[in-house]
């Protein structure tokens, strides 16, 4: 047995085991005996009830302490917030908050992705935000009426006058200018408070002035907008009482009654007020009868006879002879009015147009339209561009003496009027009044569309420079009359440039200058419109003697077409030894090859440019010695190293020499040298074989997008399967490239027989049928023949 050891006094509150987790369980020793005692109940049940049991505590005898208390302290909290709880959940089931409301929501928002985050709108800014309001004092009567006196009644009159009167398009007017169009000024009875203010405010109005048409009128338009007609005419019959002599208050009682009521109204009205005009036009409208309306303006031109408004509606109300008696009568009664004397002299005979019209500038010297239409006139009546100028000018002298000042601007829309009405005479007699034109002047109406006011600009011009001519002679090649400015230009500009132009656009025979060009030109227009060579020959051979090199080798070149021999051409290189052209035309031009190959290599020993070269290597290609265009081009390259000329010329000799895998070999070299070359790459499509053709097509054009040789080649492929459309539009962007590219040419004519070149120039098929479109289009044919 194992000794026990003595550990001393346990410290206090000492728990054995409890180092080493022994805890957690009571033993006997630690709660003592089981035998309790307990206080025996009352033996009184009378406090015992059956839900709360005893009302008295049956363990009052025990002791109360901290744990009690504690314990005490921790129920009644718990209860308390229970309590609270249950008031809480009964106030949000009654009336919930607004964050209540949405609270099942925001827990929801938890489950929100990213995504859906980044979907969710912006808002705006809807927020209710407090607004101070304005205070409004009542303003007095007297400012009330100072502000409708300035703004002529813009507060009431912006929408009351919807249902107002209007007279032949002119608004109501009265003397005071209180009622100018209310029916575009009058606001909506929301935007000023409502009717009975309105009508508050317009009894102020009426008692401050009760002889002004404006507060009457008014008042009544709110009872008529109120829907209360008659009360609206009562305001009316009221202030006829005050104001009896204001034509607006007749007015608009007429325009409230029925139509036969409301002819009586304007009768009493215009026989009290005989002298308005407003009433006699009020009164006209009303009346469906023609011939009533006549009776009533006649009757109204009694009083005023001087009335224009009157005038114009009897006049318009009228036949056609019955106007032209009318207008000579008002004429008489309205003598300054312009419109009258024009539309009278329209209606006359030239002989009596002209004699109103003379009587017209005699009442309104100061008129230029009266002068202008007697122009017109002058040209209606058949006269010339000078006589109606004379007419014009005439005028002008006139209105100048009288004080009449001419204003550019002004006058050059007169002028775009005439030209507009077919009066072109008048249009120039117009411009060539005025002074300080300019070349932006013409620019400017040549982009409005006036043509014929441009071109009068243009020939009225008072500085003549060479520059202006210049732009006149383009202007006049788009719009027809060239000749005349051509002849103008060279009356005070004889330049050879004029010259030139005169021979493409002037028809009749003149005597041209001896120059060089000159020469020339008239030639090519003998060979190209006439086909008259022995003219041609002629200018060219007079060309030579006042001109140069250029006139020996187009002479050298007629003489080889006609088949003539080349006299002289030894004693011209002499005088020209560095011409390249004329040792070409000498050597290609010889009855003996072997006497073309010896000059050829006199040429390249005396001057190997590489255009001679290359004539050296096309003539032995031509004359089929592919051997000896071999080693020529191999000597070209070591001149010309990287040239993709000779790639192109050594390429068509394997070709025409039916050694189409020398060619793709060549090709595929030259490729490498000159990777964007189109005519290397034009070569490389026709080489192709067919199934992988396309593609090379597509790598060309990507590469080459801007080469019309691409899109010729293209286009052969395209006529050589039958595609004939597709083949047209790639020719057609290949000539909107290059336009004088004269293959494009050969093969458009292919497809479209009735097409006709311009001015063909360059291309290898061109210069190989010389220059002639029939033999460049069987050269272009047998080039398709060619492709697999």
């Amino acid at each position: 047995m194992i000794p026990k050891k003595n550990f001393g006094t346990a410290p206090l509150n000492y728990t054995p085991g409890r180092g080493r987790g022994a805890v957690g369980f009571i033993t006997r020793s630690d709660i003592g005996p089981a035998k309790v005692e307990i206080e025996e109940p009352p033996e009184d049940f009378n406090d015992y009830d059956e839900w709360n049991g005893y009302q008295q505590p049956l363990f009052n005898g025990g002791d109360y302490d901290e744990e009690d208390r504690e314990a005490d302290q921790t129920y009644n909290f718990v209860d308390k917030k229970m309590e609270q709880r249950r008031v809480q959940k009964k106030l949000i089931s009654e009336k919930p908050s607004l964050v209540n409301q949405f609270s099942d929501l925001k827990r929801d928002l938890a489950k929100l992705s990213k995504e859906d985050w980044m979907a969710i709108p912006e808002i705006g800014d809807y927020s209710i935000k407090k607004k101070k309001q304005d205070r409004i004092t009542a303003a007095p009567d007297s400012l009330i009426l100072n502000e409708i006196g300035e703004a002529r009644g813009t507060l009431l009159s912006l929408r009351l006058d919807k249902m107002g009167d209007n007279v032949a398009g002119q608004s109501v007017v009265d003397t005071k200018g209180y009622l100018t169009n209310l029916q575009s000024q009058i606001p909506q009875f929301q935007d000023i408070g409502d009717f009975k203010k309105a009508r508050l405010l317009l009894k102020s109005v009426i008692q401050t002035d009760p002889k002004g048409s404006f507060g009457w009128v008014a008042a009544a338009r709110v009872e008529e907008l109120d829907g209360k007609i008659q009360a609206a005419k009562n305001i009316l019959s009221q202030g006829l009482q005050k104001a009896e002599d204001t034509e607006d208050i007749w007015i608009e009682l007429a325009r409230l009654e029925t139509a036969e009521k409301s002819k009586q109204i304007l009768t009493k009205a215009v026989q009290l007020l005989p002298h308005s005009i407003k009433l006699w036009l009020s009164y006209v409208q009303k009346e469906n009868d023609q011939q009533t309306k006549c009776k009533i303006l006649k009757r109204a031109l009694e009083y005023v006879p001087n009335s224009v408004d009157l005038w114009k509606e009897l006049i318009g109300q009228s036949s056609e002879q019955e106007a032209k008696v009318l207008l000579h009568k008002a004429v008489e009664c309205v003598p300054k009015n312009l419109s009258f004397w024009l539309a009278l002299a329209k209606l006359e005979t030239y002989e009596n147009a002209r004699s109103v019209l003379n009587k017209a500038r005699q009442c309104l010297p100061q008129e230029p339209t009266i002068w202008i239409h007697a122009a017109k006139l002058e040209e209606s009546a058949g006269k010339d561009k000078q006589q109606v100028t004379i007419v014009l000018q005439k005028g002008i002298k006139v209105l100048q003496k009288n004080g009449f000042r001419i204003m550019k601007d002004e006058w050059l829309q007169e002028a775009e009027l005439a030209e507009r009405t077919q009066n072109f005479y008048t249009c120039f007699a117009i411009v060539s009044a005025l002074p300080q034109l300019t070349l932006a002047d013409a620019n400017q109406y040549e982009q409005k569309g006036s043509i014929i006011t441009a071109r009068s600009i243009y020939q009225n011009i008072q500085e003549k420079t060479y520059e202006m001519f210049r732009e006149y002679i383009n202007f006049e090649k788009q719009y027809g009359e060239v000749e005349i400015a051509i002849k103008s230009a060279l009356k005070l500009f004889p330049v050879e440039e004029f010259w030139l132009e005169a021979i493409d656009y002037v028809k009749e025979e003149i005597e041209y200058p001896k120059t060089e060009r000159i020469l020339l030109k008239l030639g090519k227009i003998e060979y190209k419109k006439n086909n008259n060579l022995e003219k041609t020959k002629e200018y060219y051979l007079e060309a030579t003697k006042v001109g140069g090199e250029l006139s020996w080798v187009k002479y050298f070149k007629l003489l080889a077409k006609l088949g003539e021999n080349l006299d002289n051409i030894e004693q011209t290189l002499e005088k020209y030894p560095k011409s390249e052209k004329l040792w070409v035309l000498y050597a290609q031009n010889q009855n003996d090859v072997l006497r073309s190959r010896k000059l050829f290599d006199l040429a390249i020993e005396k001057l190997p440019t590489l255009f001679i070269w290359k004539s050296y290597i096309e003539f032995e290609i031509k004359n089929q010695a592919f051997s000896r265009g071999r080693p020529l081009i191999d000597k070209a390259k070591q001149l010309y190293p990287k040239n993709p000329e000779l790639w192109v010329l050594a390429i068509h000799l394997e070709i025409d020499s039916g050694n189409r895998k020398a060619a793709q070999f060549l090709l595929n070299k030259a490729l490498q040298e000159c990777p964007r070359h189109g005519e290397l790459w034009a070569l490389a499509i026709e080489l192709e074989p067919k199934n992988t053709r396309k593609k090379k097509s597509a790598n060309a054009v990507t590469l080459c997008g801007d080469d019309p040789h691409v899109y010729i080649s293209t286009a052969k492929i395209f006529i050589k399967e039958g595609k004939y459309e597709k083949a047209k539009k790639w020719l057609e962007k290949a000539l909107i490239l290059s336009p004088q590219l004269g293959d494009a040419w050969a093969y458009l004519k292919i497809l479209d027989k009735d097409i006709v070149p311009q001015n063909p120039k360059l291309g290898r098929l061109w210069k190989q049928s010389g220059k002639r479109i029939d033999q460049a289009v069987k050269l272009a044919l047998n080039e398709i023949q060619k492709i697999d």
